[in-house]
């Protein structure tokens, strides 16, 4: 059979307020979702419910209600809230606490307060039918953060100044390699590169004493010629180009080349190539010698064809030598 304390469980969910005749009246708020990051837990929104004492007159919602809902009369649901307000009464004077159906609770303190605990498990709220605690990983405890000195100020400050002593040797090499280098023309670079005060210039010819020559059929022959510097120490020997190609007798006629570069590397070699090929003209590794990979960008048997690709490469700022072959 239906009680009057039923329906103010039902009324609750369709009204914000619903008073009870010379008790009292229940006043609900919306609150909305709470999420507990420690212990892992999210509990939906829902209704608040607070009981004010001062809420005594009659509206006639609960008992207009309680009327459709038993199909009794106004008068006879009036006098069954009267008869539900006086067995409250005499509960709470015997100390005991009076239970509403997923309302909550109601009870006298030690100072005779009327108070209220509102029912933990029914949700009030219709938007939030169905709806349950949702339990997730909690967030581990974070590592304490350590503060840094910086003479009163700010850590903010402090790495600010960090990155500015980052940034600072970004921009200027950012500026220097382009500008004092050729590694945008050339598409390689030295770690020398890098230091401002190197000094770099044309490479350097010197004398030497006479260099002996291994040929191609193991005879030793002994001359005296000018010599190129590559590297420091590396040098290789470079015969002046005092004799024509076209005077010598036909006999004598040498096939020779043309030289651009040696190399440790053979990444570089092959970047030199690629780039003597991007101005149409054929390149190659010659050799190999002593570690070194020698880049010719062609060979020929007359000063005018290496006239014209000394002044094709010039143009492109590539330099080299002449190589003649026994």
């Amino acid at each position: 059979m239906v009680q009057p304390e039923h329906i103010i469980s039902q009324l609750l969910l369709r009204h914000n307020c619903v008073i009870v005749p010379d008790f009292g009246g229940f006043v609900a708020k919306r609150t909305s979702a709470v999420i507990d990051h420690t212990k892992g837990i999210m509990l939906p929104p829902k209704k608040g419910l607070l009981f004010n004492r001062q809420l005594i007159n009659n509206d006639g919602l609960l008992i207009s209600e309680l009327s459709a809902v038993k199909n009794i009369s106004f008068d006879e649901a009036t006098q069954a809230v009267k008869n539900m307000v006086q067995h409250w009464n005499l509960t709470l004077n015997r100390g005991a606490r009076v239970s509403i159906d997923k309302v909550g609770h109601l009870f006298f303190d030690q100072e005779k307060n009327l108070c209220f605990e509102q029912d933990r498990f029914f949700n009030l709220l219709l938007e939030s039918y169905g709806l349950g605690k949702v339990h997730f990983v909690p967030q581990k405890a974070e590592a304490p953060v350590i503060q840094i000195n910086t003479g009163g100020k700010s850590r903010s400050s402090a790495w600010k100044y960090v990155a500015a002593a980052c940034l600072l040797p970004i921009a200027f090499y950012s500026f220097w390699i382009p500008a004092k280098t050729n590694v945008l023309e050339s598409g390689m670079f030295s770690w020398r590169d890098f230091n401002p005060f190197s000094e770099t210039g044309p490479a350097k010819y010197s004398k030497e004493n006479p260099v002996k020559i291994e040929t191609d059929a193991k005879e030793e022959v002994s001359e005296t010629g000018d010599t190129y510097e590559f590297l420091p120490g590396v040098r290789f020997p470079v015969k002046p180009e005092t004799h024509s190609l076209n005077n010598s007798p036909k006999s004598e006629v040498m096939q020779s080349e043309f030289i651009v570069g040696c190399f440790a590397s053979e990444e570089n070699a092959n970047a030199m190539i690629r780039r003597i090929k991007s101005y149409g003209l054929d390149a190659y590794i010659f050799d190999r010698s002593n570690g070194l990979a020698r880049v010719s960008a062609g060979s020929g048997e007359s000063d005018a064809s290496f006239n014209e690709l000394r002044s094709k490469l010039s143009s492109h700022g590539i330099n080299g030598w002449i190589y003649r072959k026994n």
